[in-house]
């Protein structure tokens, strides 16, 4: 009976539990361009009870600034209408299904994407994708709104 279940979960039909944004605790996404800062980089993780919110992109009216921090604390009410977009453009499903690209040649300064997920069993799917163009607009928006708070906070020394 061992054996049939090894085999069945090695061929994809033992453990095909189907998951919400309720069993999501870490979204990042990624894409470096050929510059040595990525072009984008977020990550929305849930810490406990909170939420907190990492971004590398550029922000402001005209993108004039180049925002990082890292694990900065958003309102429920934000990472509900992130997660809100992801269950609406069924990102978890597509990510599940999206089948990397064959490369034959490997070619050093190709940009890069990824895409990823961790759920609360430990679980995770990462996939040379990126988010859908509302996810990825509303983790631009909170990277906005955060970054000037995030980043003084970063500034401020600890004792």
């Amino acid at each position: 009976m061992s054996i049939l279940s090894l085999l069945l979960g090695l061929f994809g039909c033992g453990g095909n539990k189907k998951y919400t944004v309720d069993d999501i605790v870490f979204i990042h996404t990624v894409y470096y361009g050929m510059e040595s800062n990525p072009v984008y980089s977020f990550a929305v993780q849930k810490k406990e009870d909170n939420w907190v919110f990492s971004a590398d992109c550029v922000v402001g009216n005209n993108n004039e600034h180049y925002a990082s921090f890292a694990s900065f604390p958003i309102t429920d009410e934000d990472a509900q209408g992130f997660l809100q977009v992801i269950r609406e453009d069924g990102e978890i499903e597509r990510l599940f299904k999206y089948r990397n690209p064959i490369c034959i040649f490997d070619i050093s300064d190709a940009p890069v994407r990824s895409f990823g997920m961790t759920f609360s069993d430990g679980n995770s799917v990462e996939k040379e994708t990126r988010p859908g163009d509302r996810g990825l607009d509303y983790l631009y928006a909170l990277a906005d709104r955060y970054y000037e708070e995030a980043e003084s906070s970063e500034d401020t020394p600890t004792n």
